[in-house]
């Protein structure tokens, strides 16, 4: 059985490679920005969706082979700077011509050479090693990689639409097929998911939604301008730091960084309704700022957010110290005040103010909530 990793250093190489992706979620939830007759076009949306998921899941290829068997060597550095160059000749692509078929190609056609990138990494380290668990993973992303490489490569010779759908199908297969694979719980499974550093792994994760959120505050900086400052200001700020602070208080407090837990994948998975969560809280707080949306499209987006980003964490709590396992209360204590906030919100729509005062409370609250029951749990374990 390969042996237990309890812990691998973060390098810096790895938070520098963070920065392009940051960078790409913020081009990519510029999309949903553009506004067409006071709402957002289900292409726009689809586009960001499908953006969003083919860009993290390169990072968390990229992230699991770095943990499971990057050295942090010339190499490794090398591949990382490789996708980096490309993933920015992608991102020029994000544009509002963003539907024509040339940007369809200047998008697609780096990625599929991420791909190969990641596919060639992969490649390497299965003829480098002589761990038989270690080459089952290796093969298991070789062929997942093979079979997204193939079909970005054959949608960028098919017409306009019939390219996206395929490109679409590629995207999408391959994102759901990694928890599919190494979830099942198999001798070969369990194995591998000890070749993984679990602490690295959910120190990754946090830094890039923590360079995320910083992105958000970025998106709220009109708020705080010589024309618009206000006390309204600063409940804007706050909707994001109460948010930020119930992410942080459980990665940082609450999970056990000893799990045993062998479905380390889950936790990546549940960061993908985070990272979208934080990319609509951020529009639906442009929006509410700008007036560039019927308040009613904005209320919506912003409680979906807020709703996603809780979801995630509470899926994430599956790692949690048995301790801080998460209890009904606590989730009626951070669920219903979204639906309590939603439903306010509602009666007020025209009055953005008071939708934002109200997005407010509804953060603050779960976030006193969310430390109040770590600080009781502490207080138990402690007496």
């Amino acid at each position: 059985m390969a042996t237990l990793i309890k812990h691998k250093k973060v390098e810096l190489t790895e938070l520098f490679y963070d920065l392009v992706y940051v960078y790409g979620i913020s081009k990519m939830t510029s999309l949903i920005h553009h506004i067409h007759h006071g709402g957002l076009s289900w292409s726009n949306f689809l586009a960001f969706a499908v953006g969003m998921i083919i860009m993290i899941n390169s990072w968390m290829i990229q992230t699991v082979f770095t943990n499971r068997f990057g050295k942090n060597s010339l190499t490794n550095i090398a591949f990382m700077f490789a996708q980096m160059s490309l993933l920015l000749i992608s991102l020029t692509s994000v544009t509002g011509n963003y539907g024509s078929r040339e940007s369809f190609i200047y998008f697609y056609l780096p990625f599929t050479l991420i791909s190969l990138v990641l596919l060639g990494q992969y490649a390497l380290e299965y003829y480098r090693s002589t761990d038989l668990v270690a080459r089952s993973l290796i093969k298991r992303f070789f062929y997942i990689l093979c079979l997204r490489s193939l079909g970005l490569l054959i949608s960028l010779f098919l017409p306009l639409n019939l390219g996206l759908t395929v490109a679409v199908i590629s995207v999408l297969g391959t994102w759901i097929l990694p928890g599919l694979i190494t979830g099942r719980r198999t001798q070969v499974a369990d194995e591998a998911a000890n070749l993984t550093s679990f602490p690295h792994l959910a120190e990754r994760l946090s830094l890039l939604v923590i360079i995320t959120f910083g992105e958000a505050i970025i998106g709220i900086a009109d708020y705080f301008s010589a024309g618009h400052l206000s006390p309204l200001s600063f409940l804007v700020f706050m909707v994001i730091a109460s948010l930020f602070m119930v992410y942080i208080v459980e990665i940082d407090h609450m999970l056990d960084m000893e799990t045993d837990d062998k479905e380390v994948n889950a936790l990546i998975y549940w960061h993908y309704p985070i990272f979208f969560g934080i990319s609509f809280l951020n529009v639906s707080l442009a929006y509410l700022a700008n007036q560039e949306v019927e308040n009613s499209f904005a209320v919506l987006m912003a409680y979906l957010g807020v709703f996603l980003v809780t979801l995630g964490i509470f899926g994430c709590q599956r790692f949690n110290k048995e301790s801080h396992k998460f209890t009904s209360h606590l989730a009626l204590g951070m669920f219903l005040p979204i639906l309590f906030g939603f439903a306010a919100s509602w009666l007020v729509l025209g009055q953005s103010q008071l939708l934002i005062a109200i997005l407010f409370l509804v953060t603050l609250v779960m976030s006193i909530v969310f430390i109040r029951f770590n600080l009781s749990r502490l207080a138990d374990t402690n007496s």
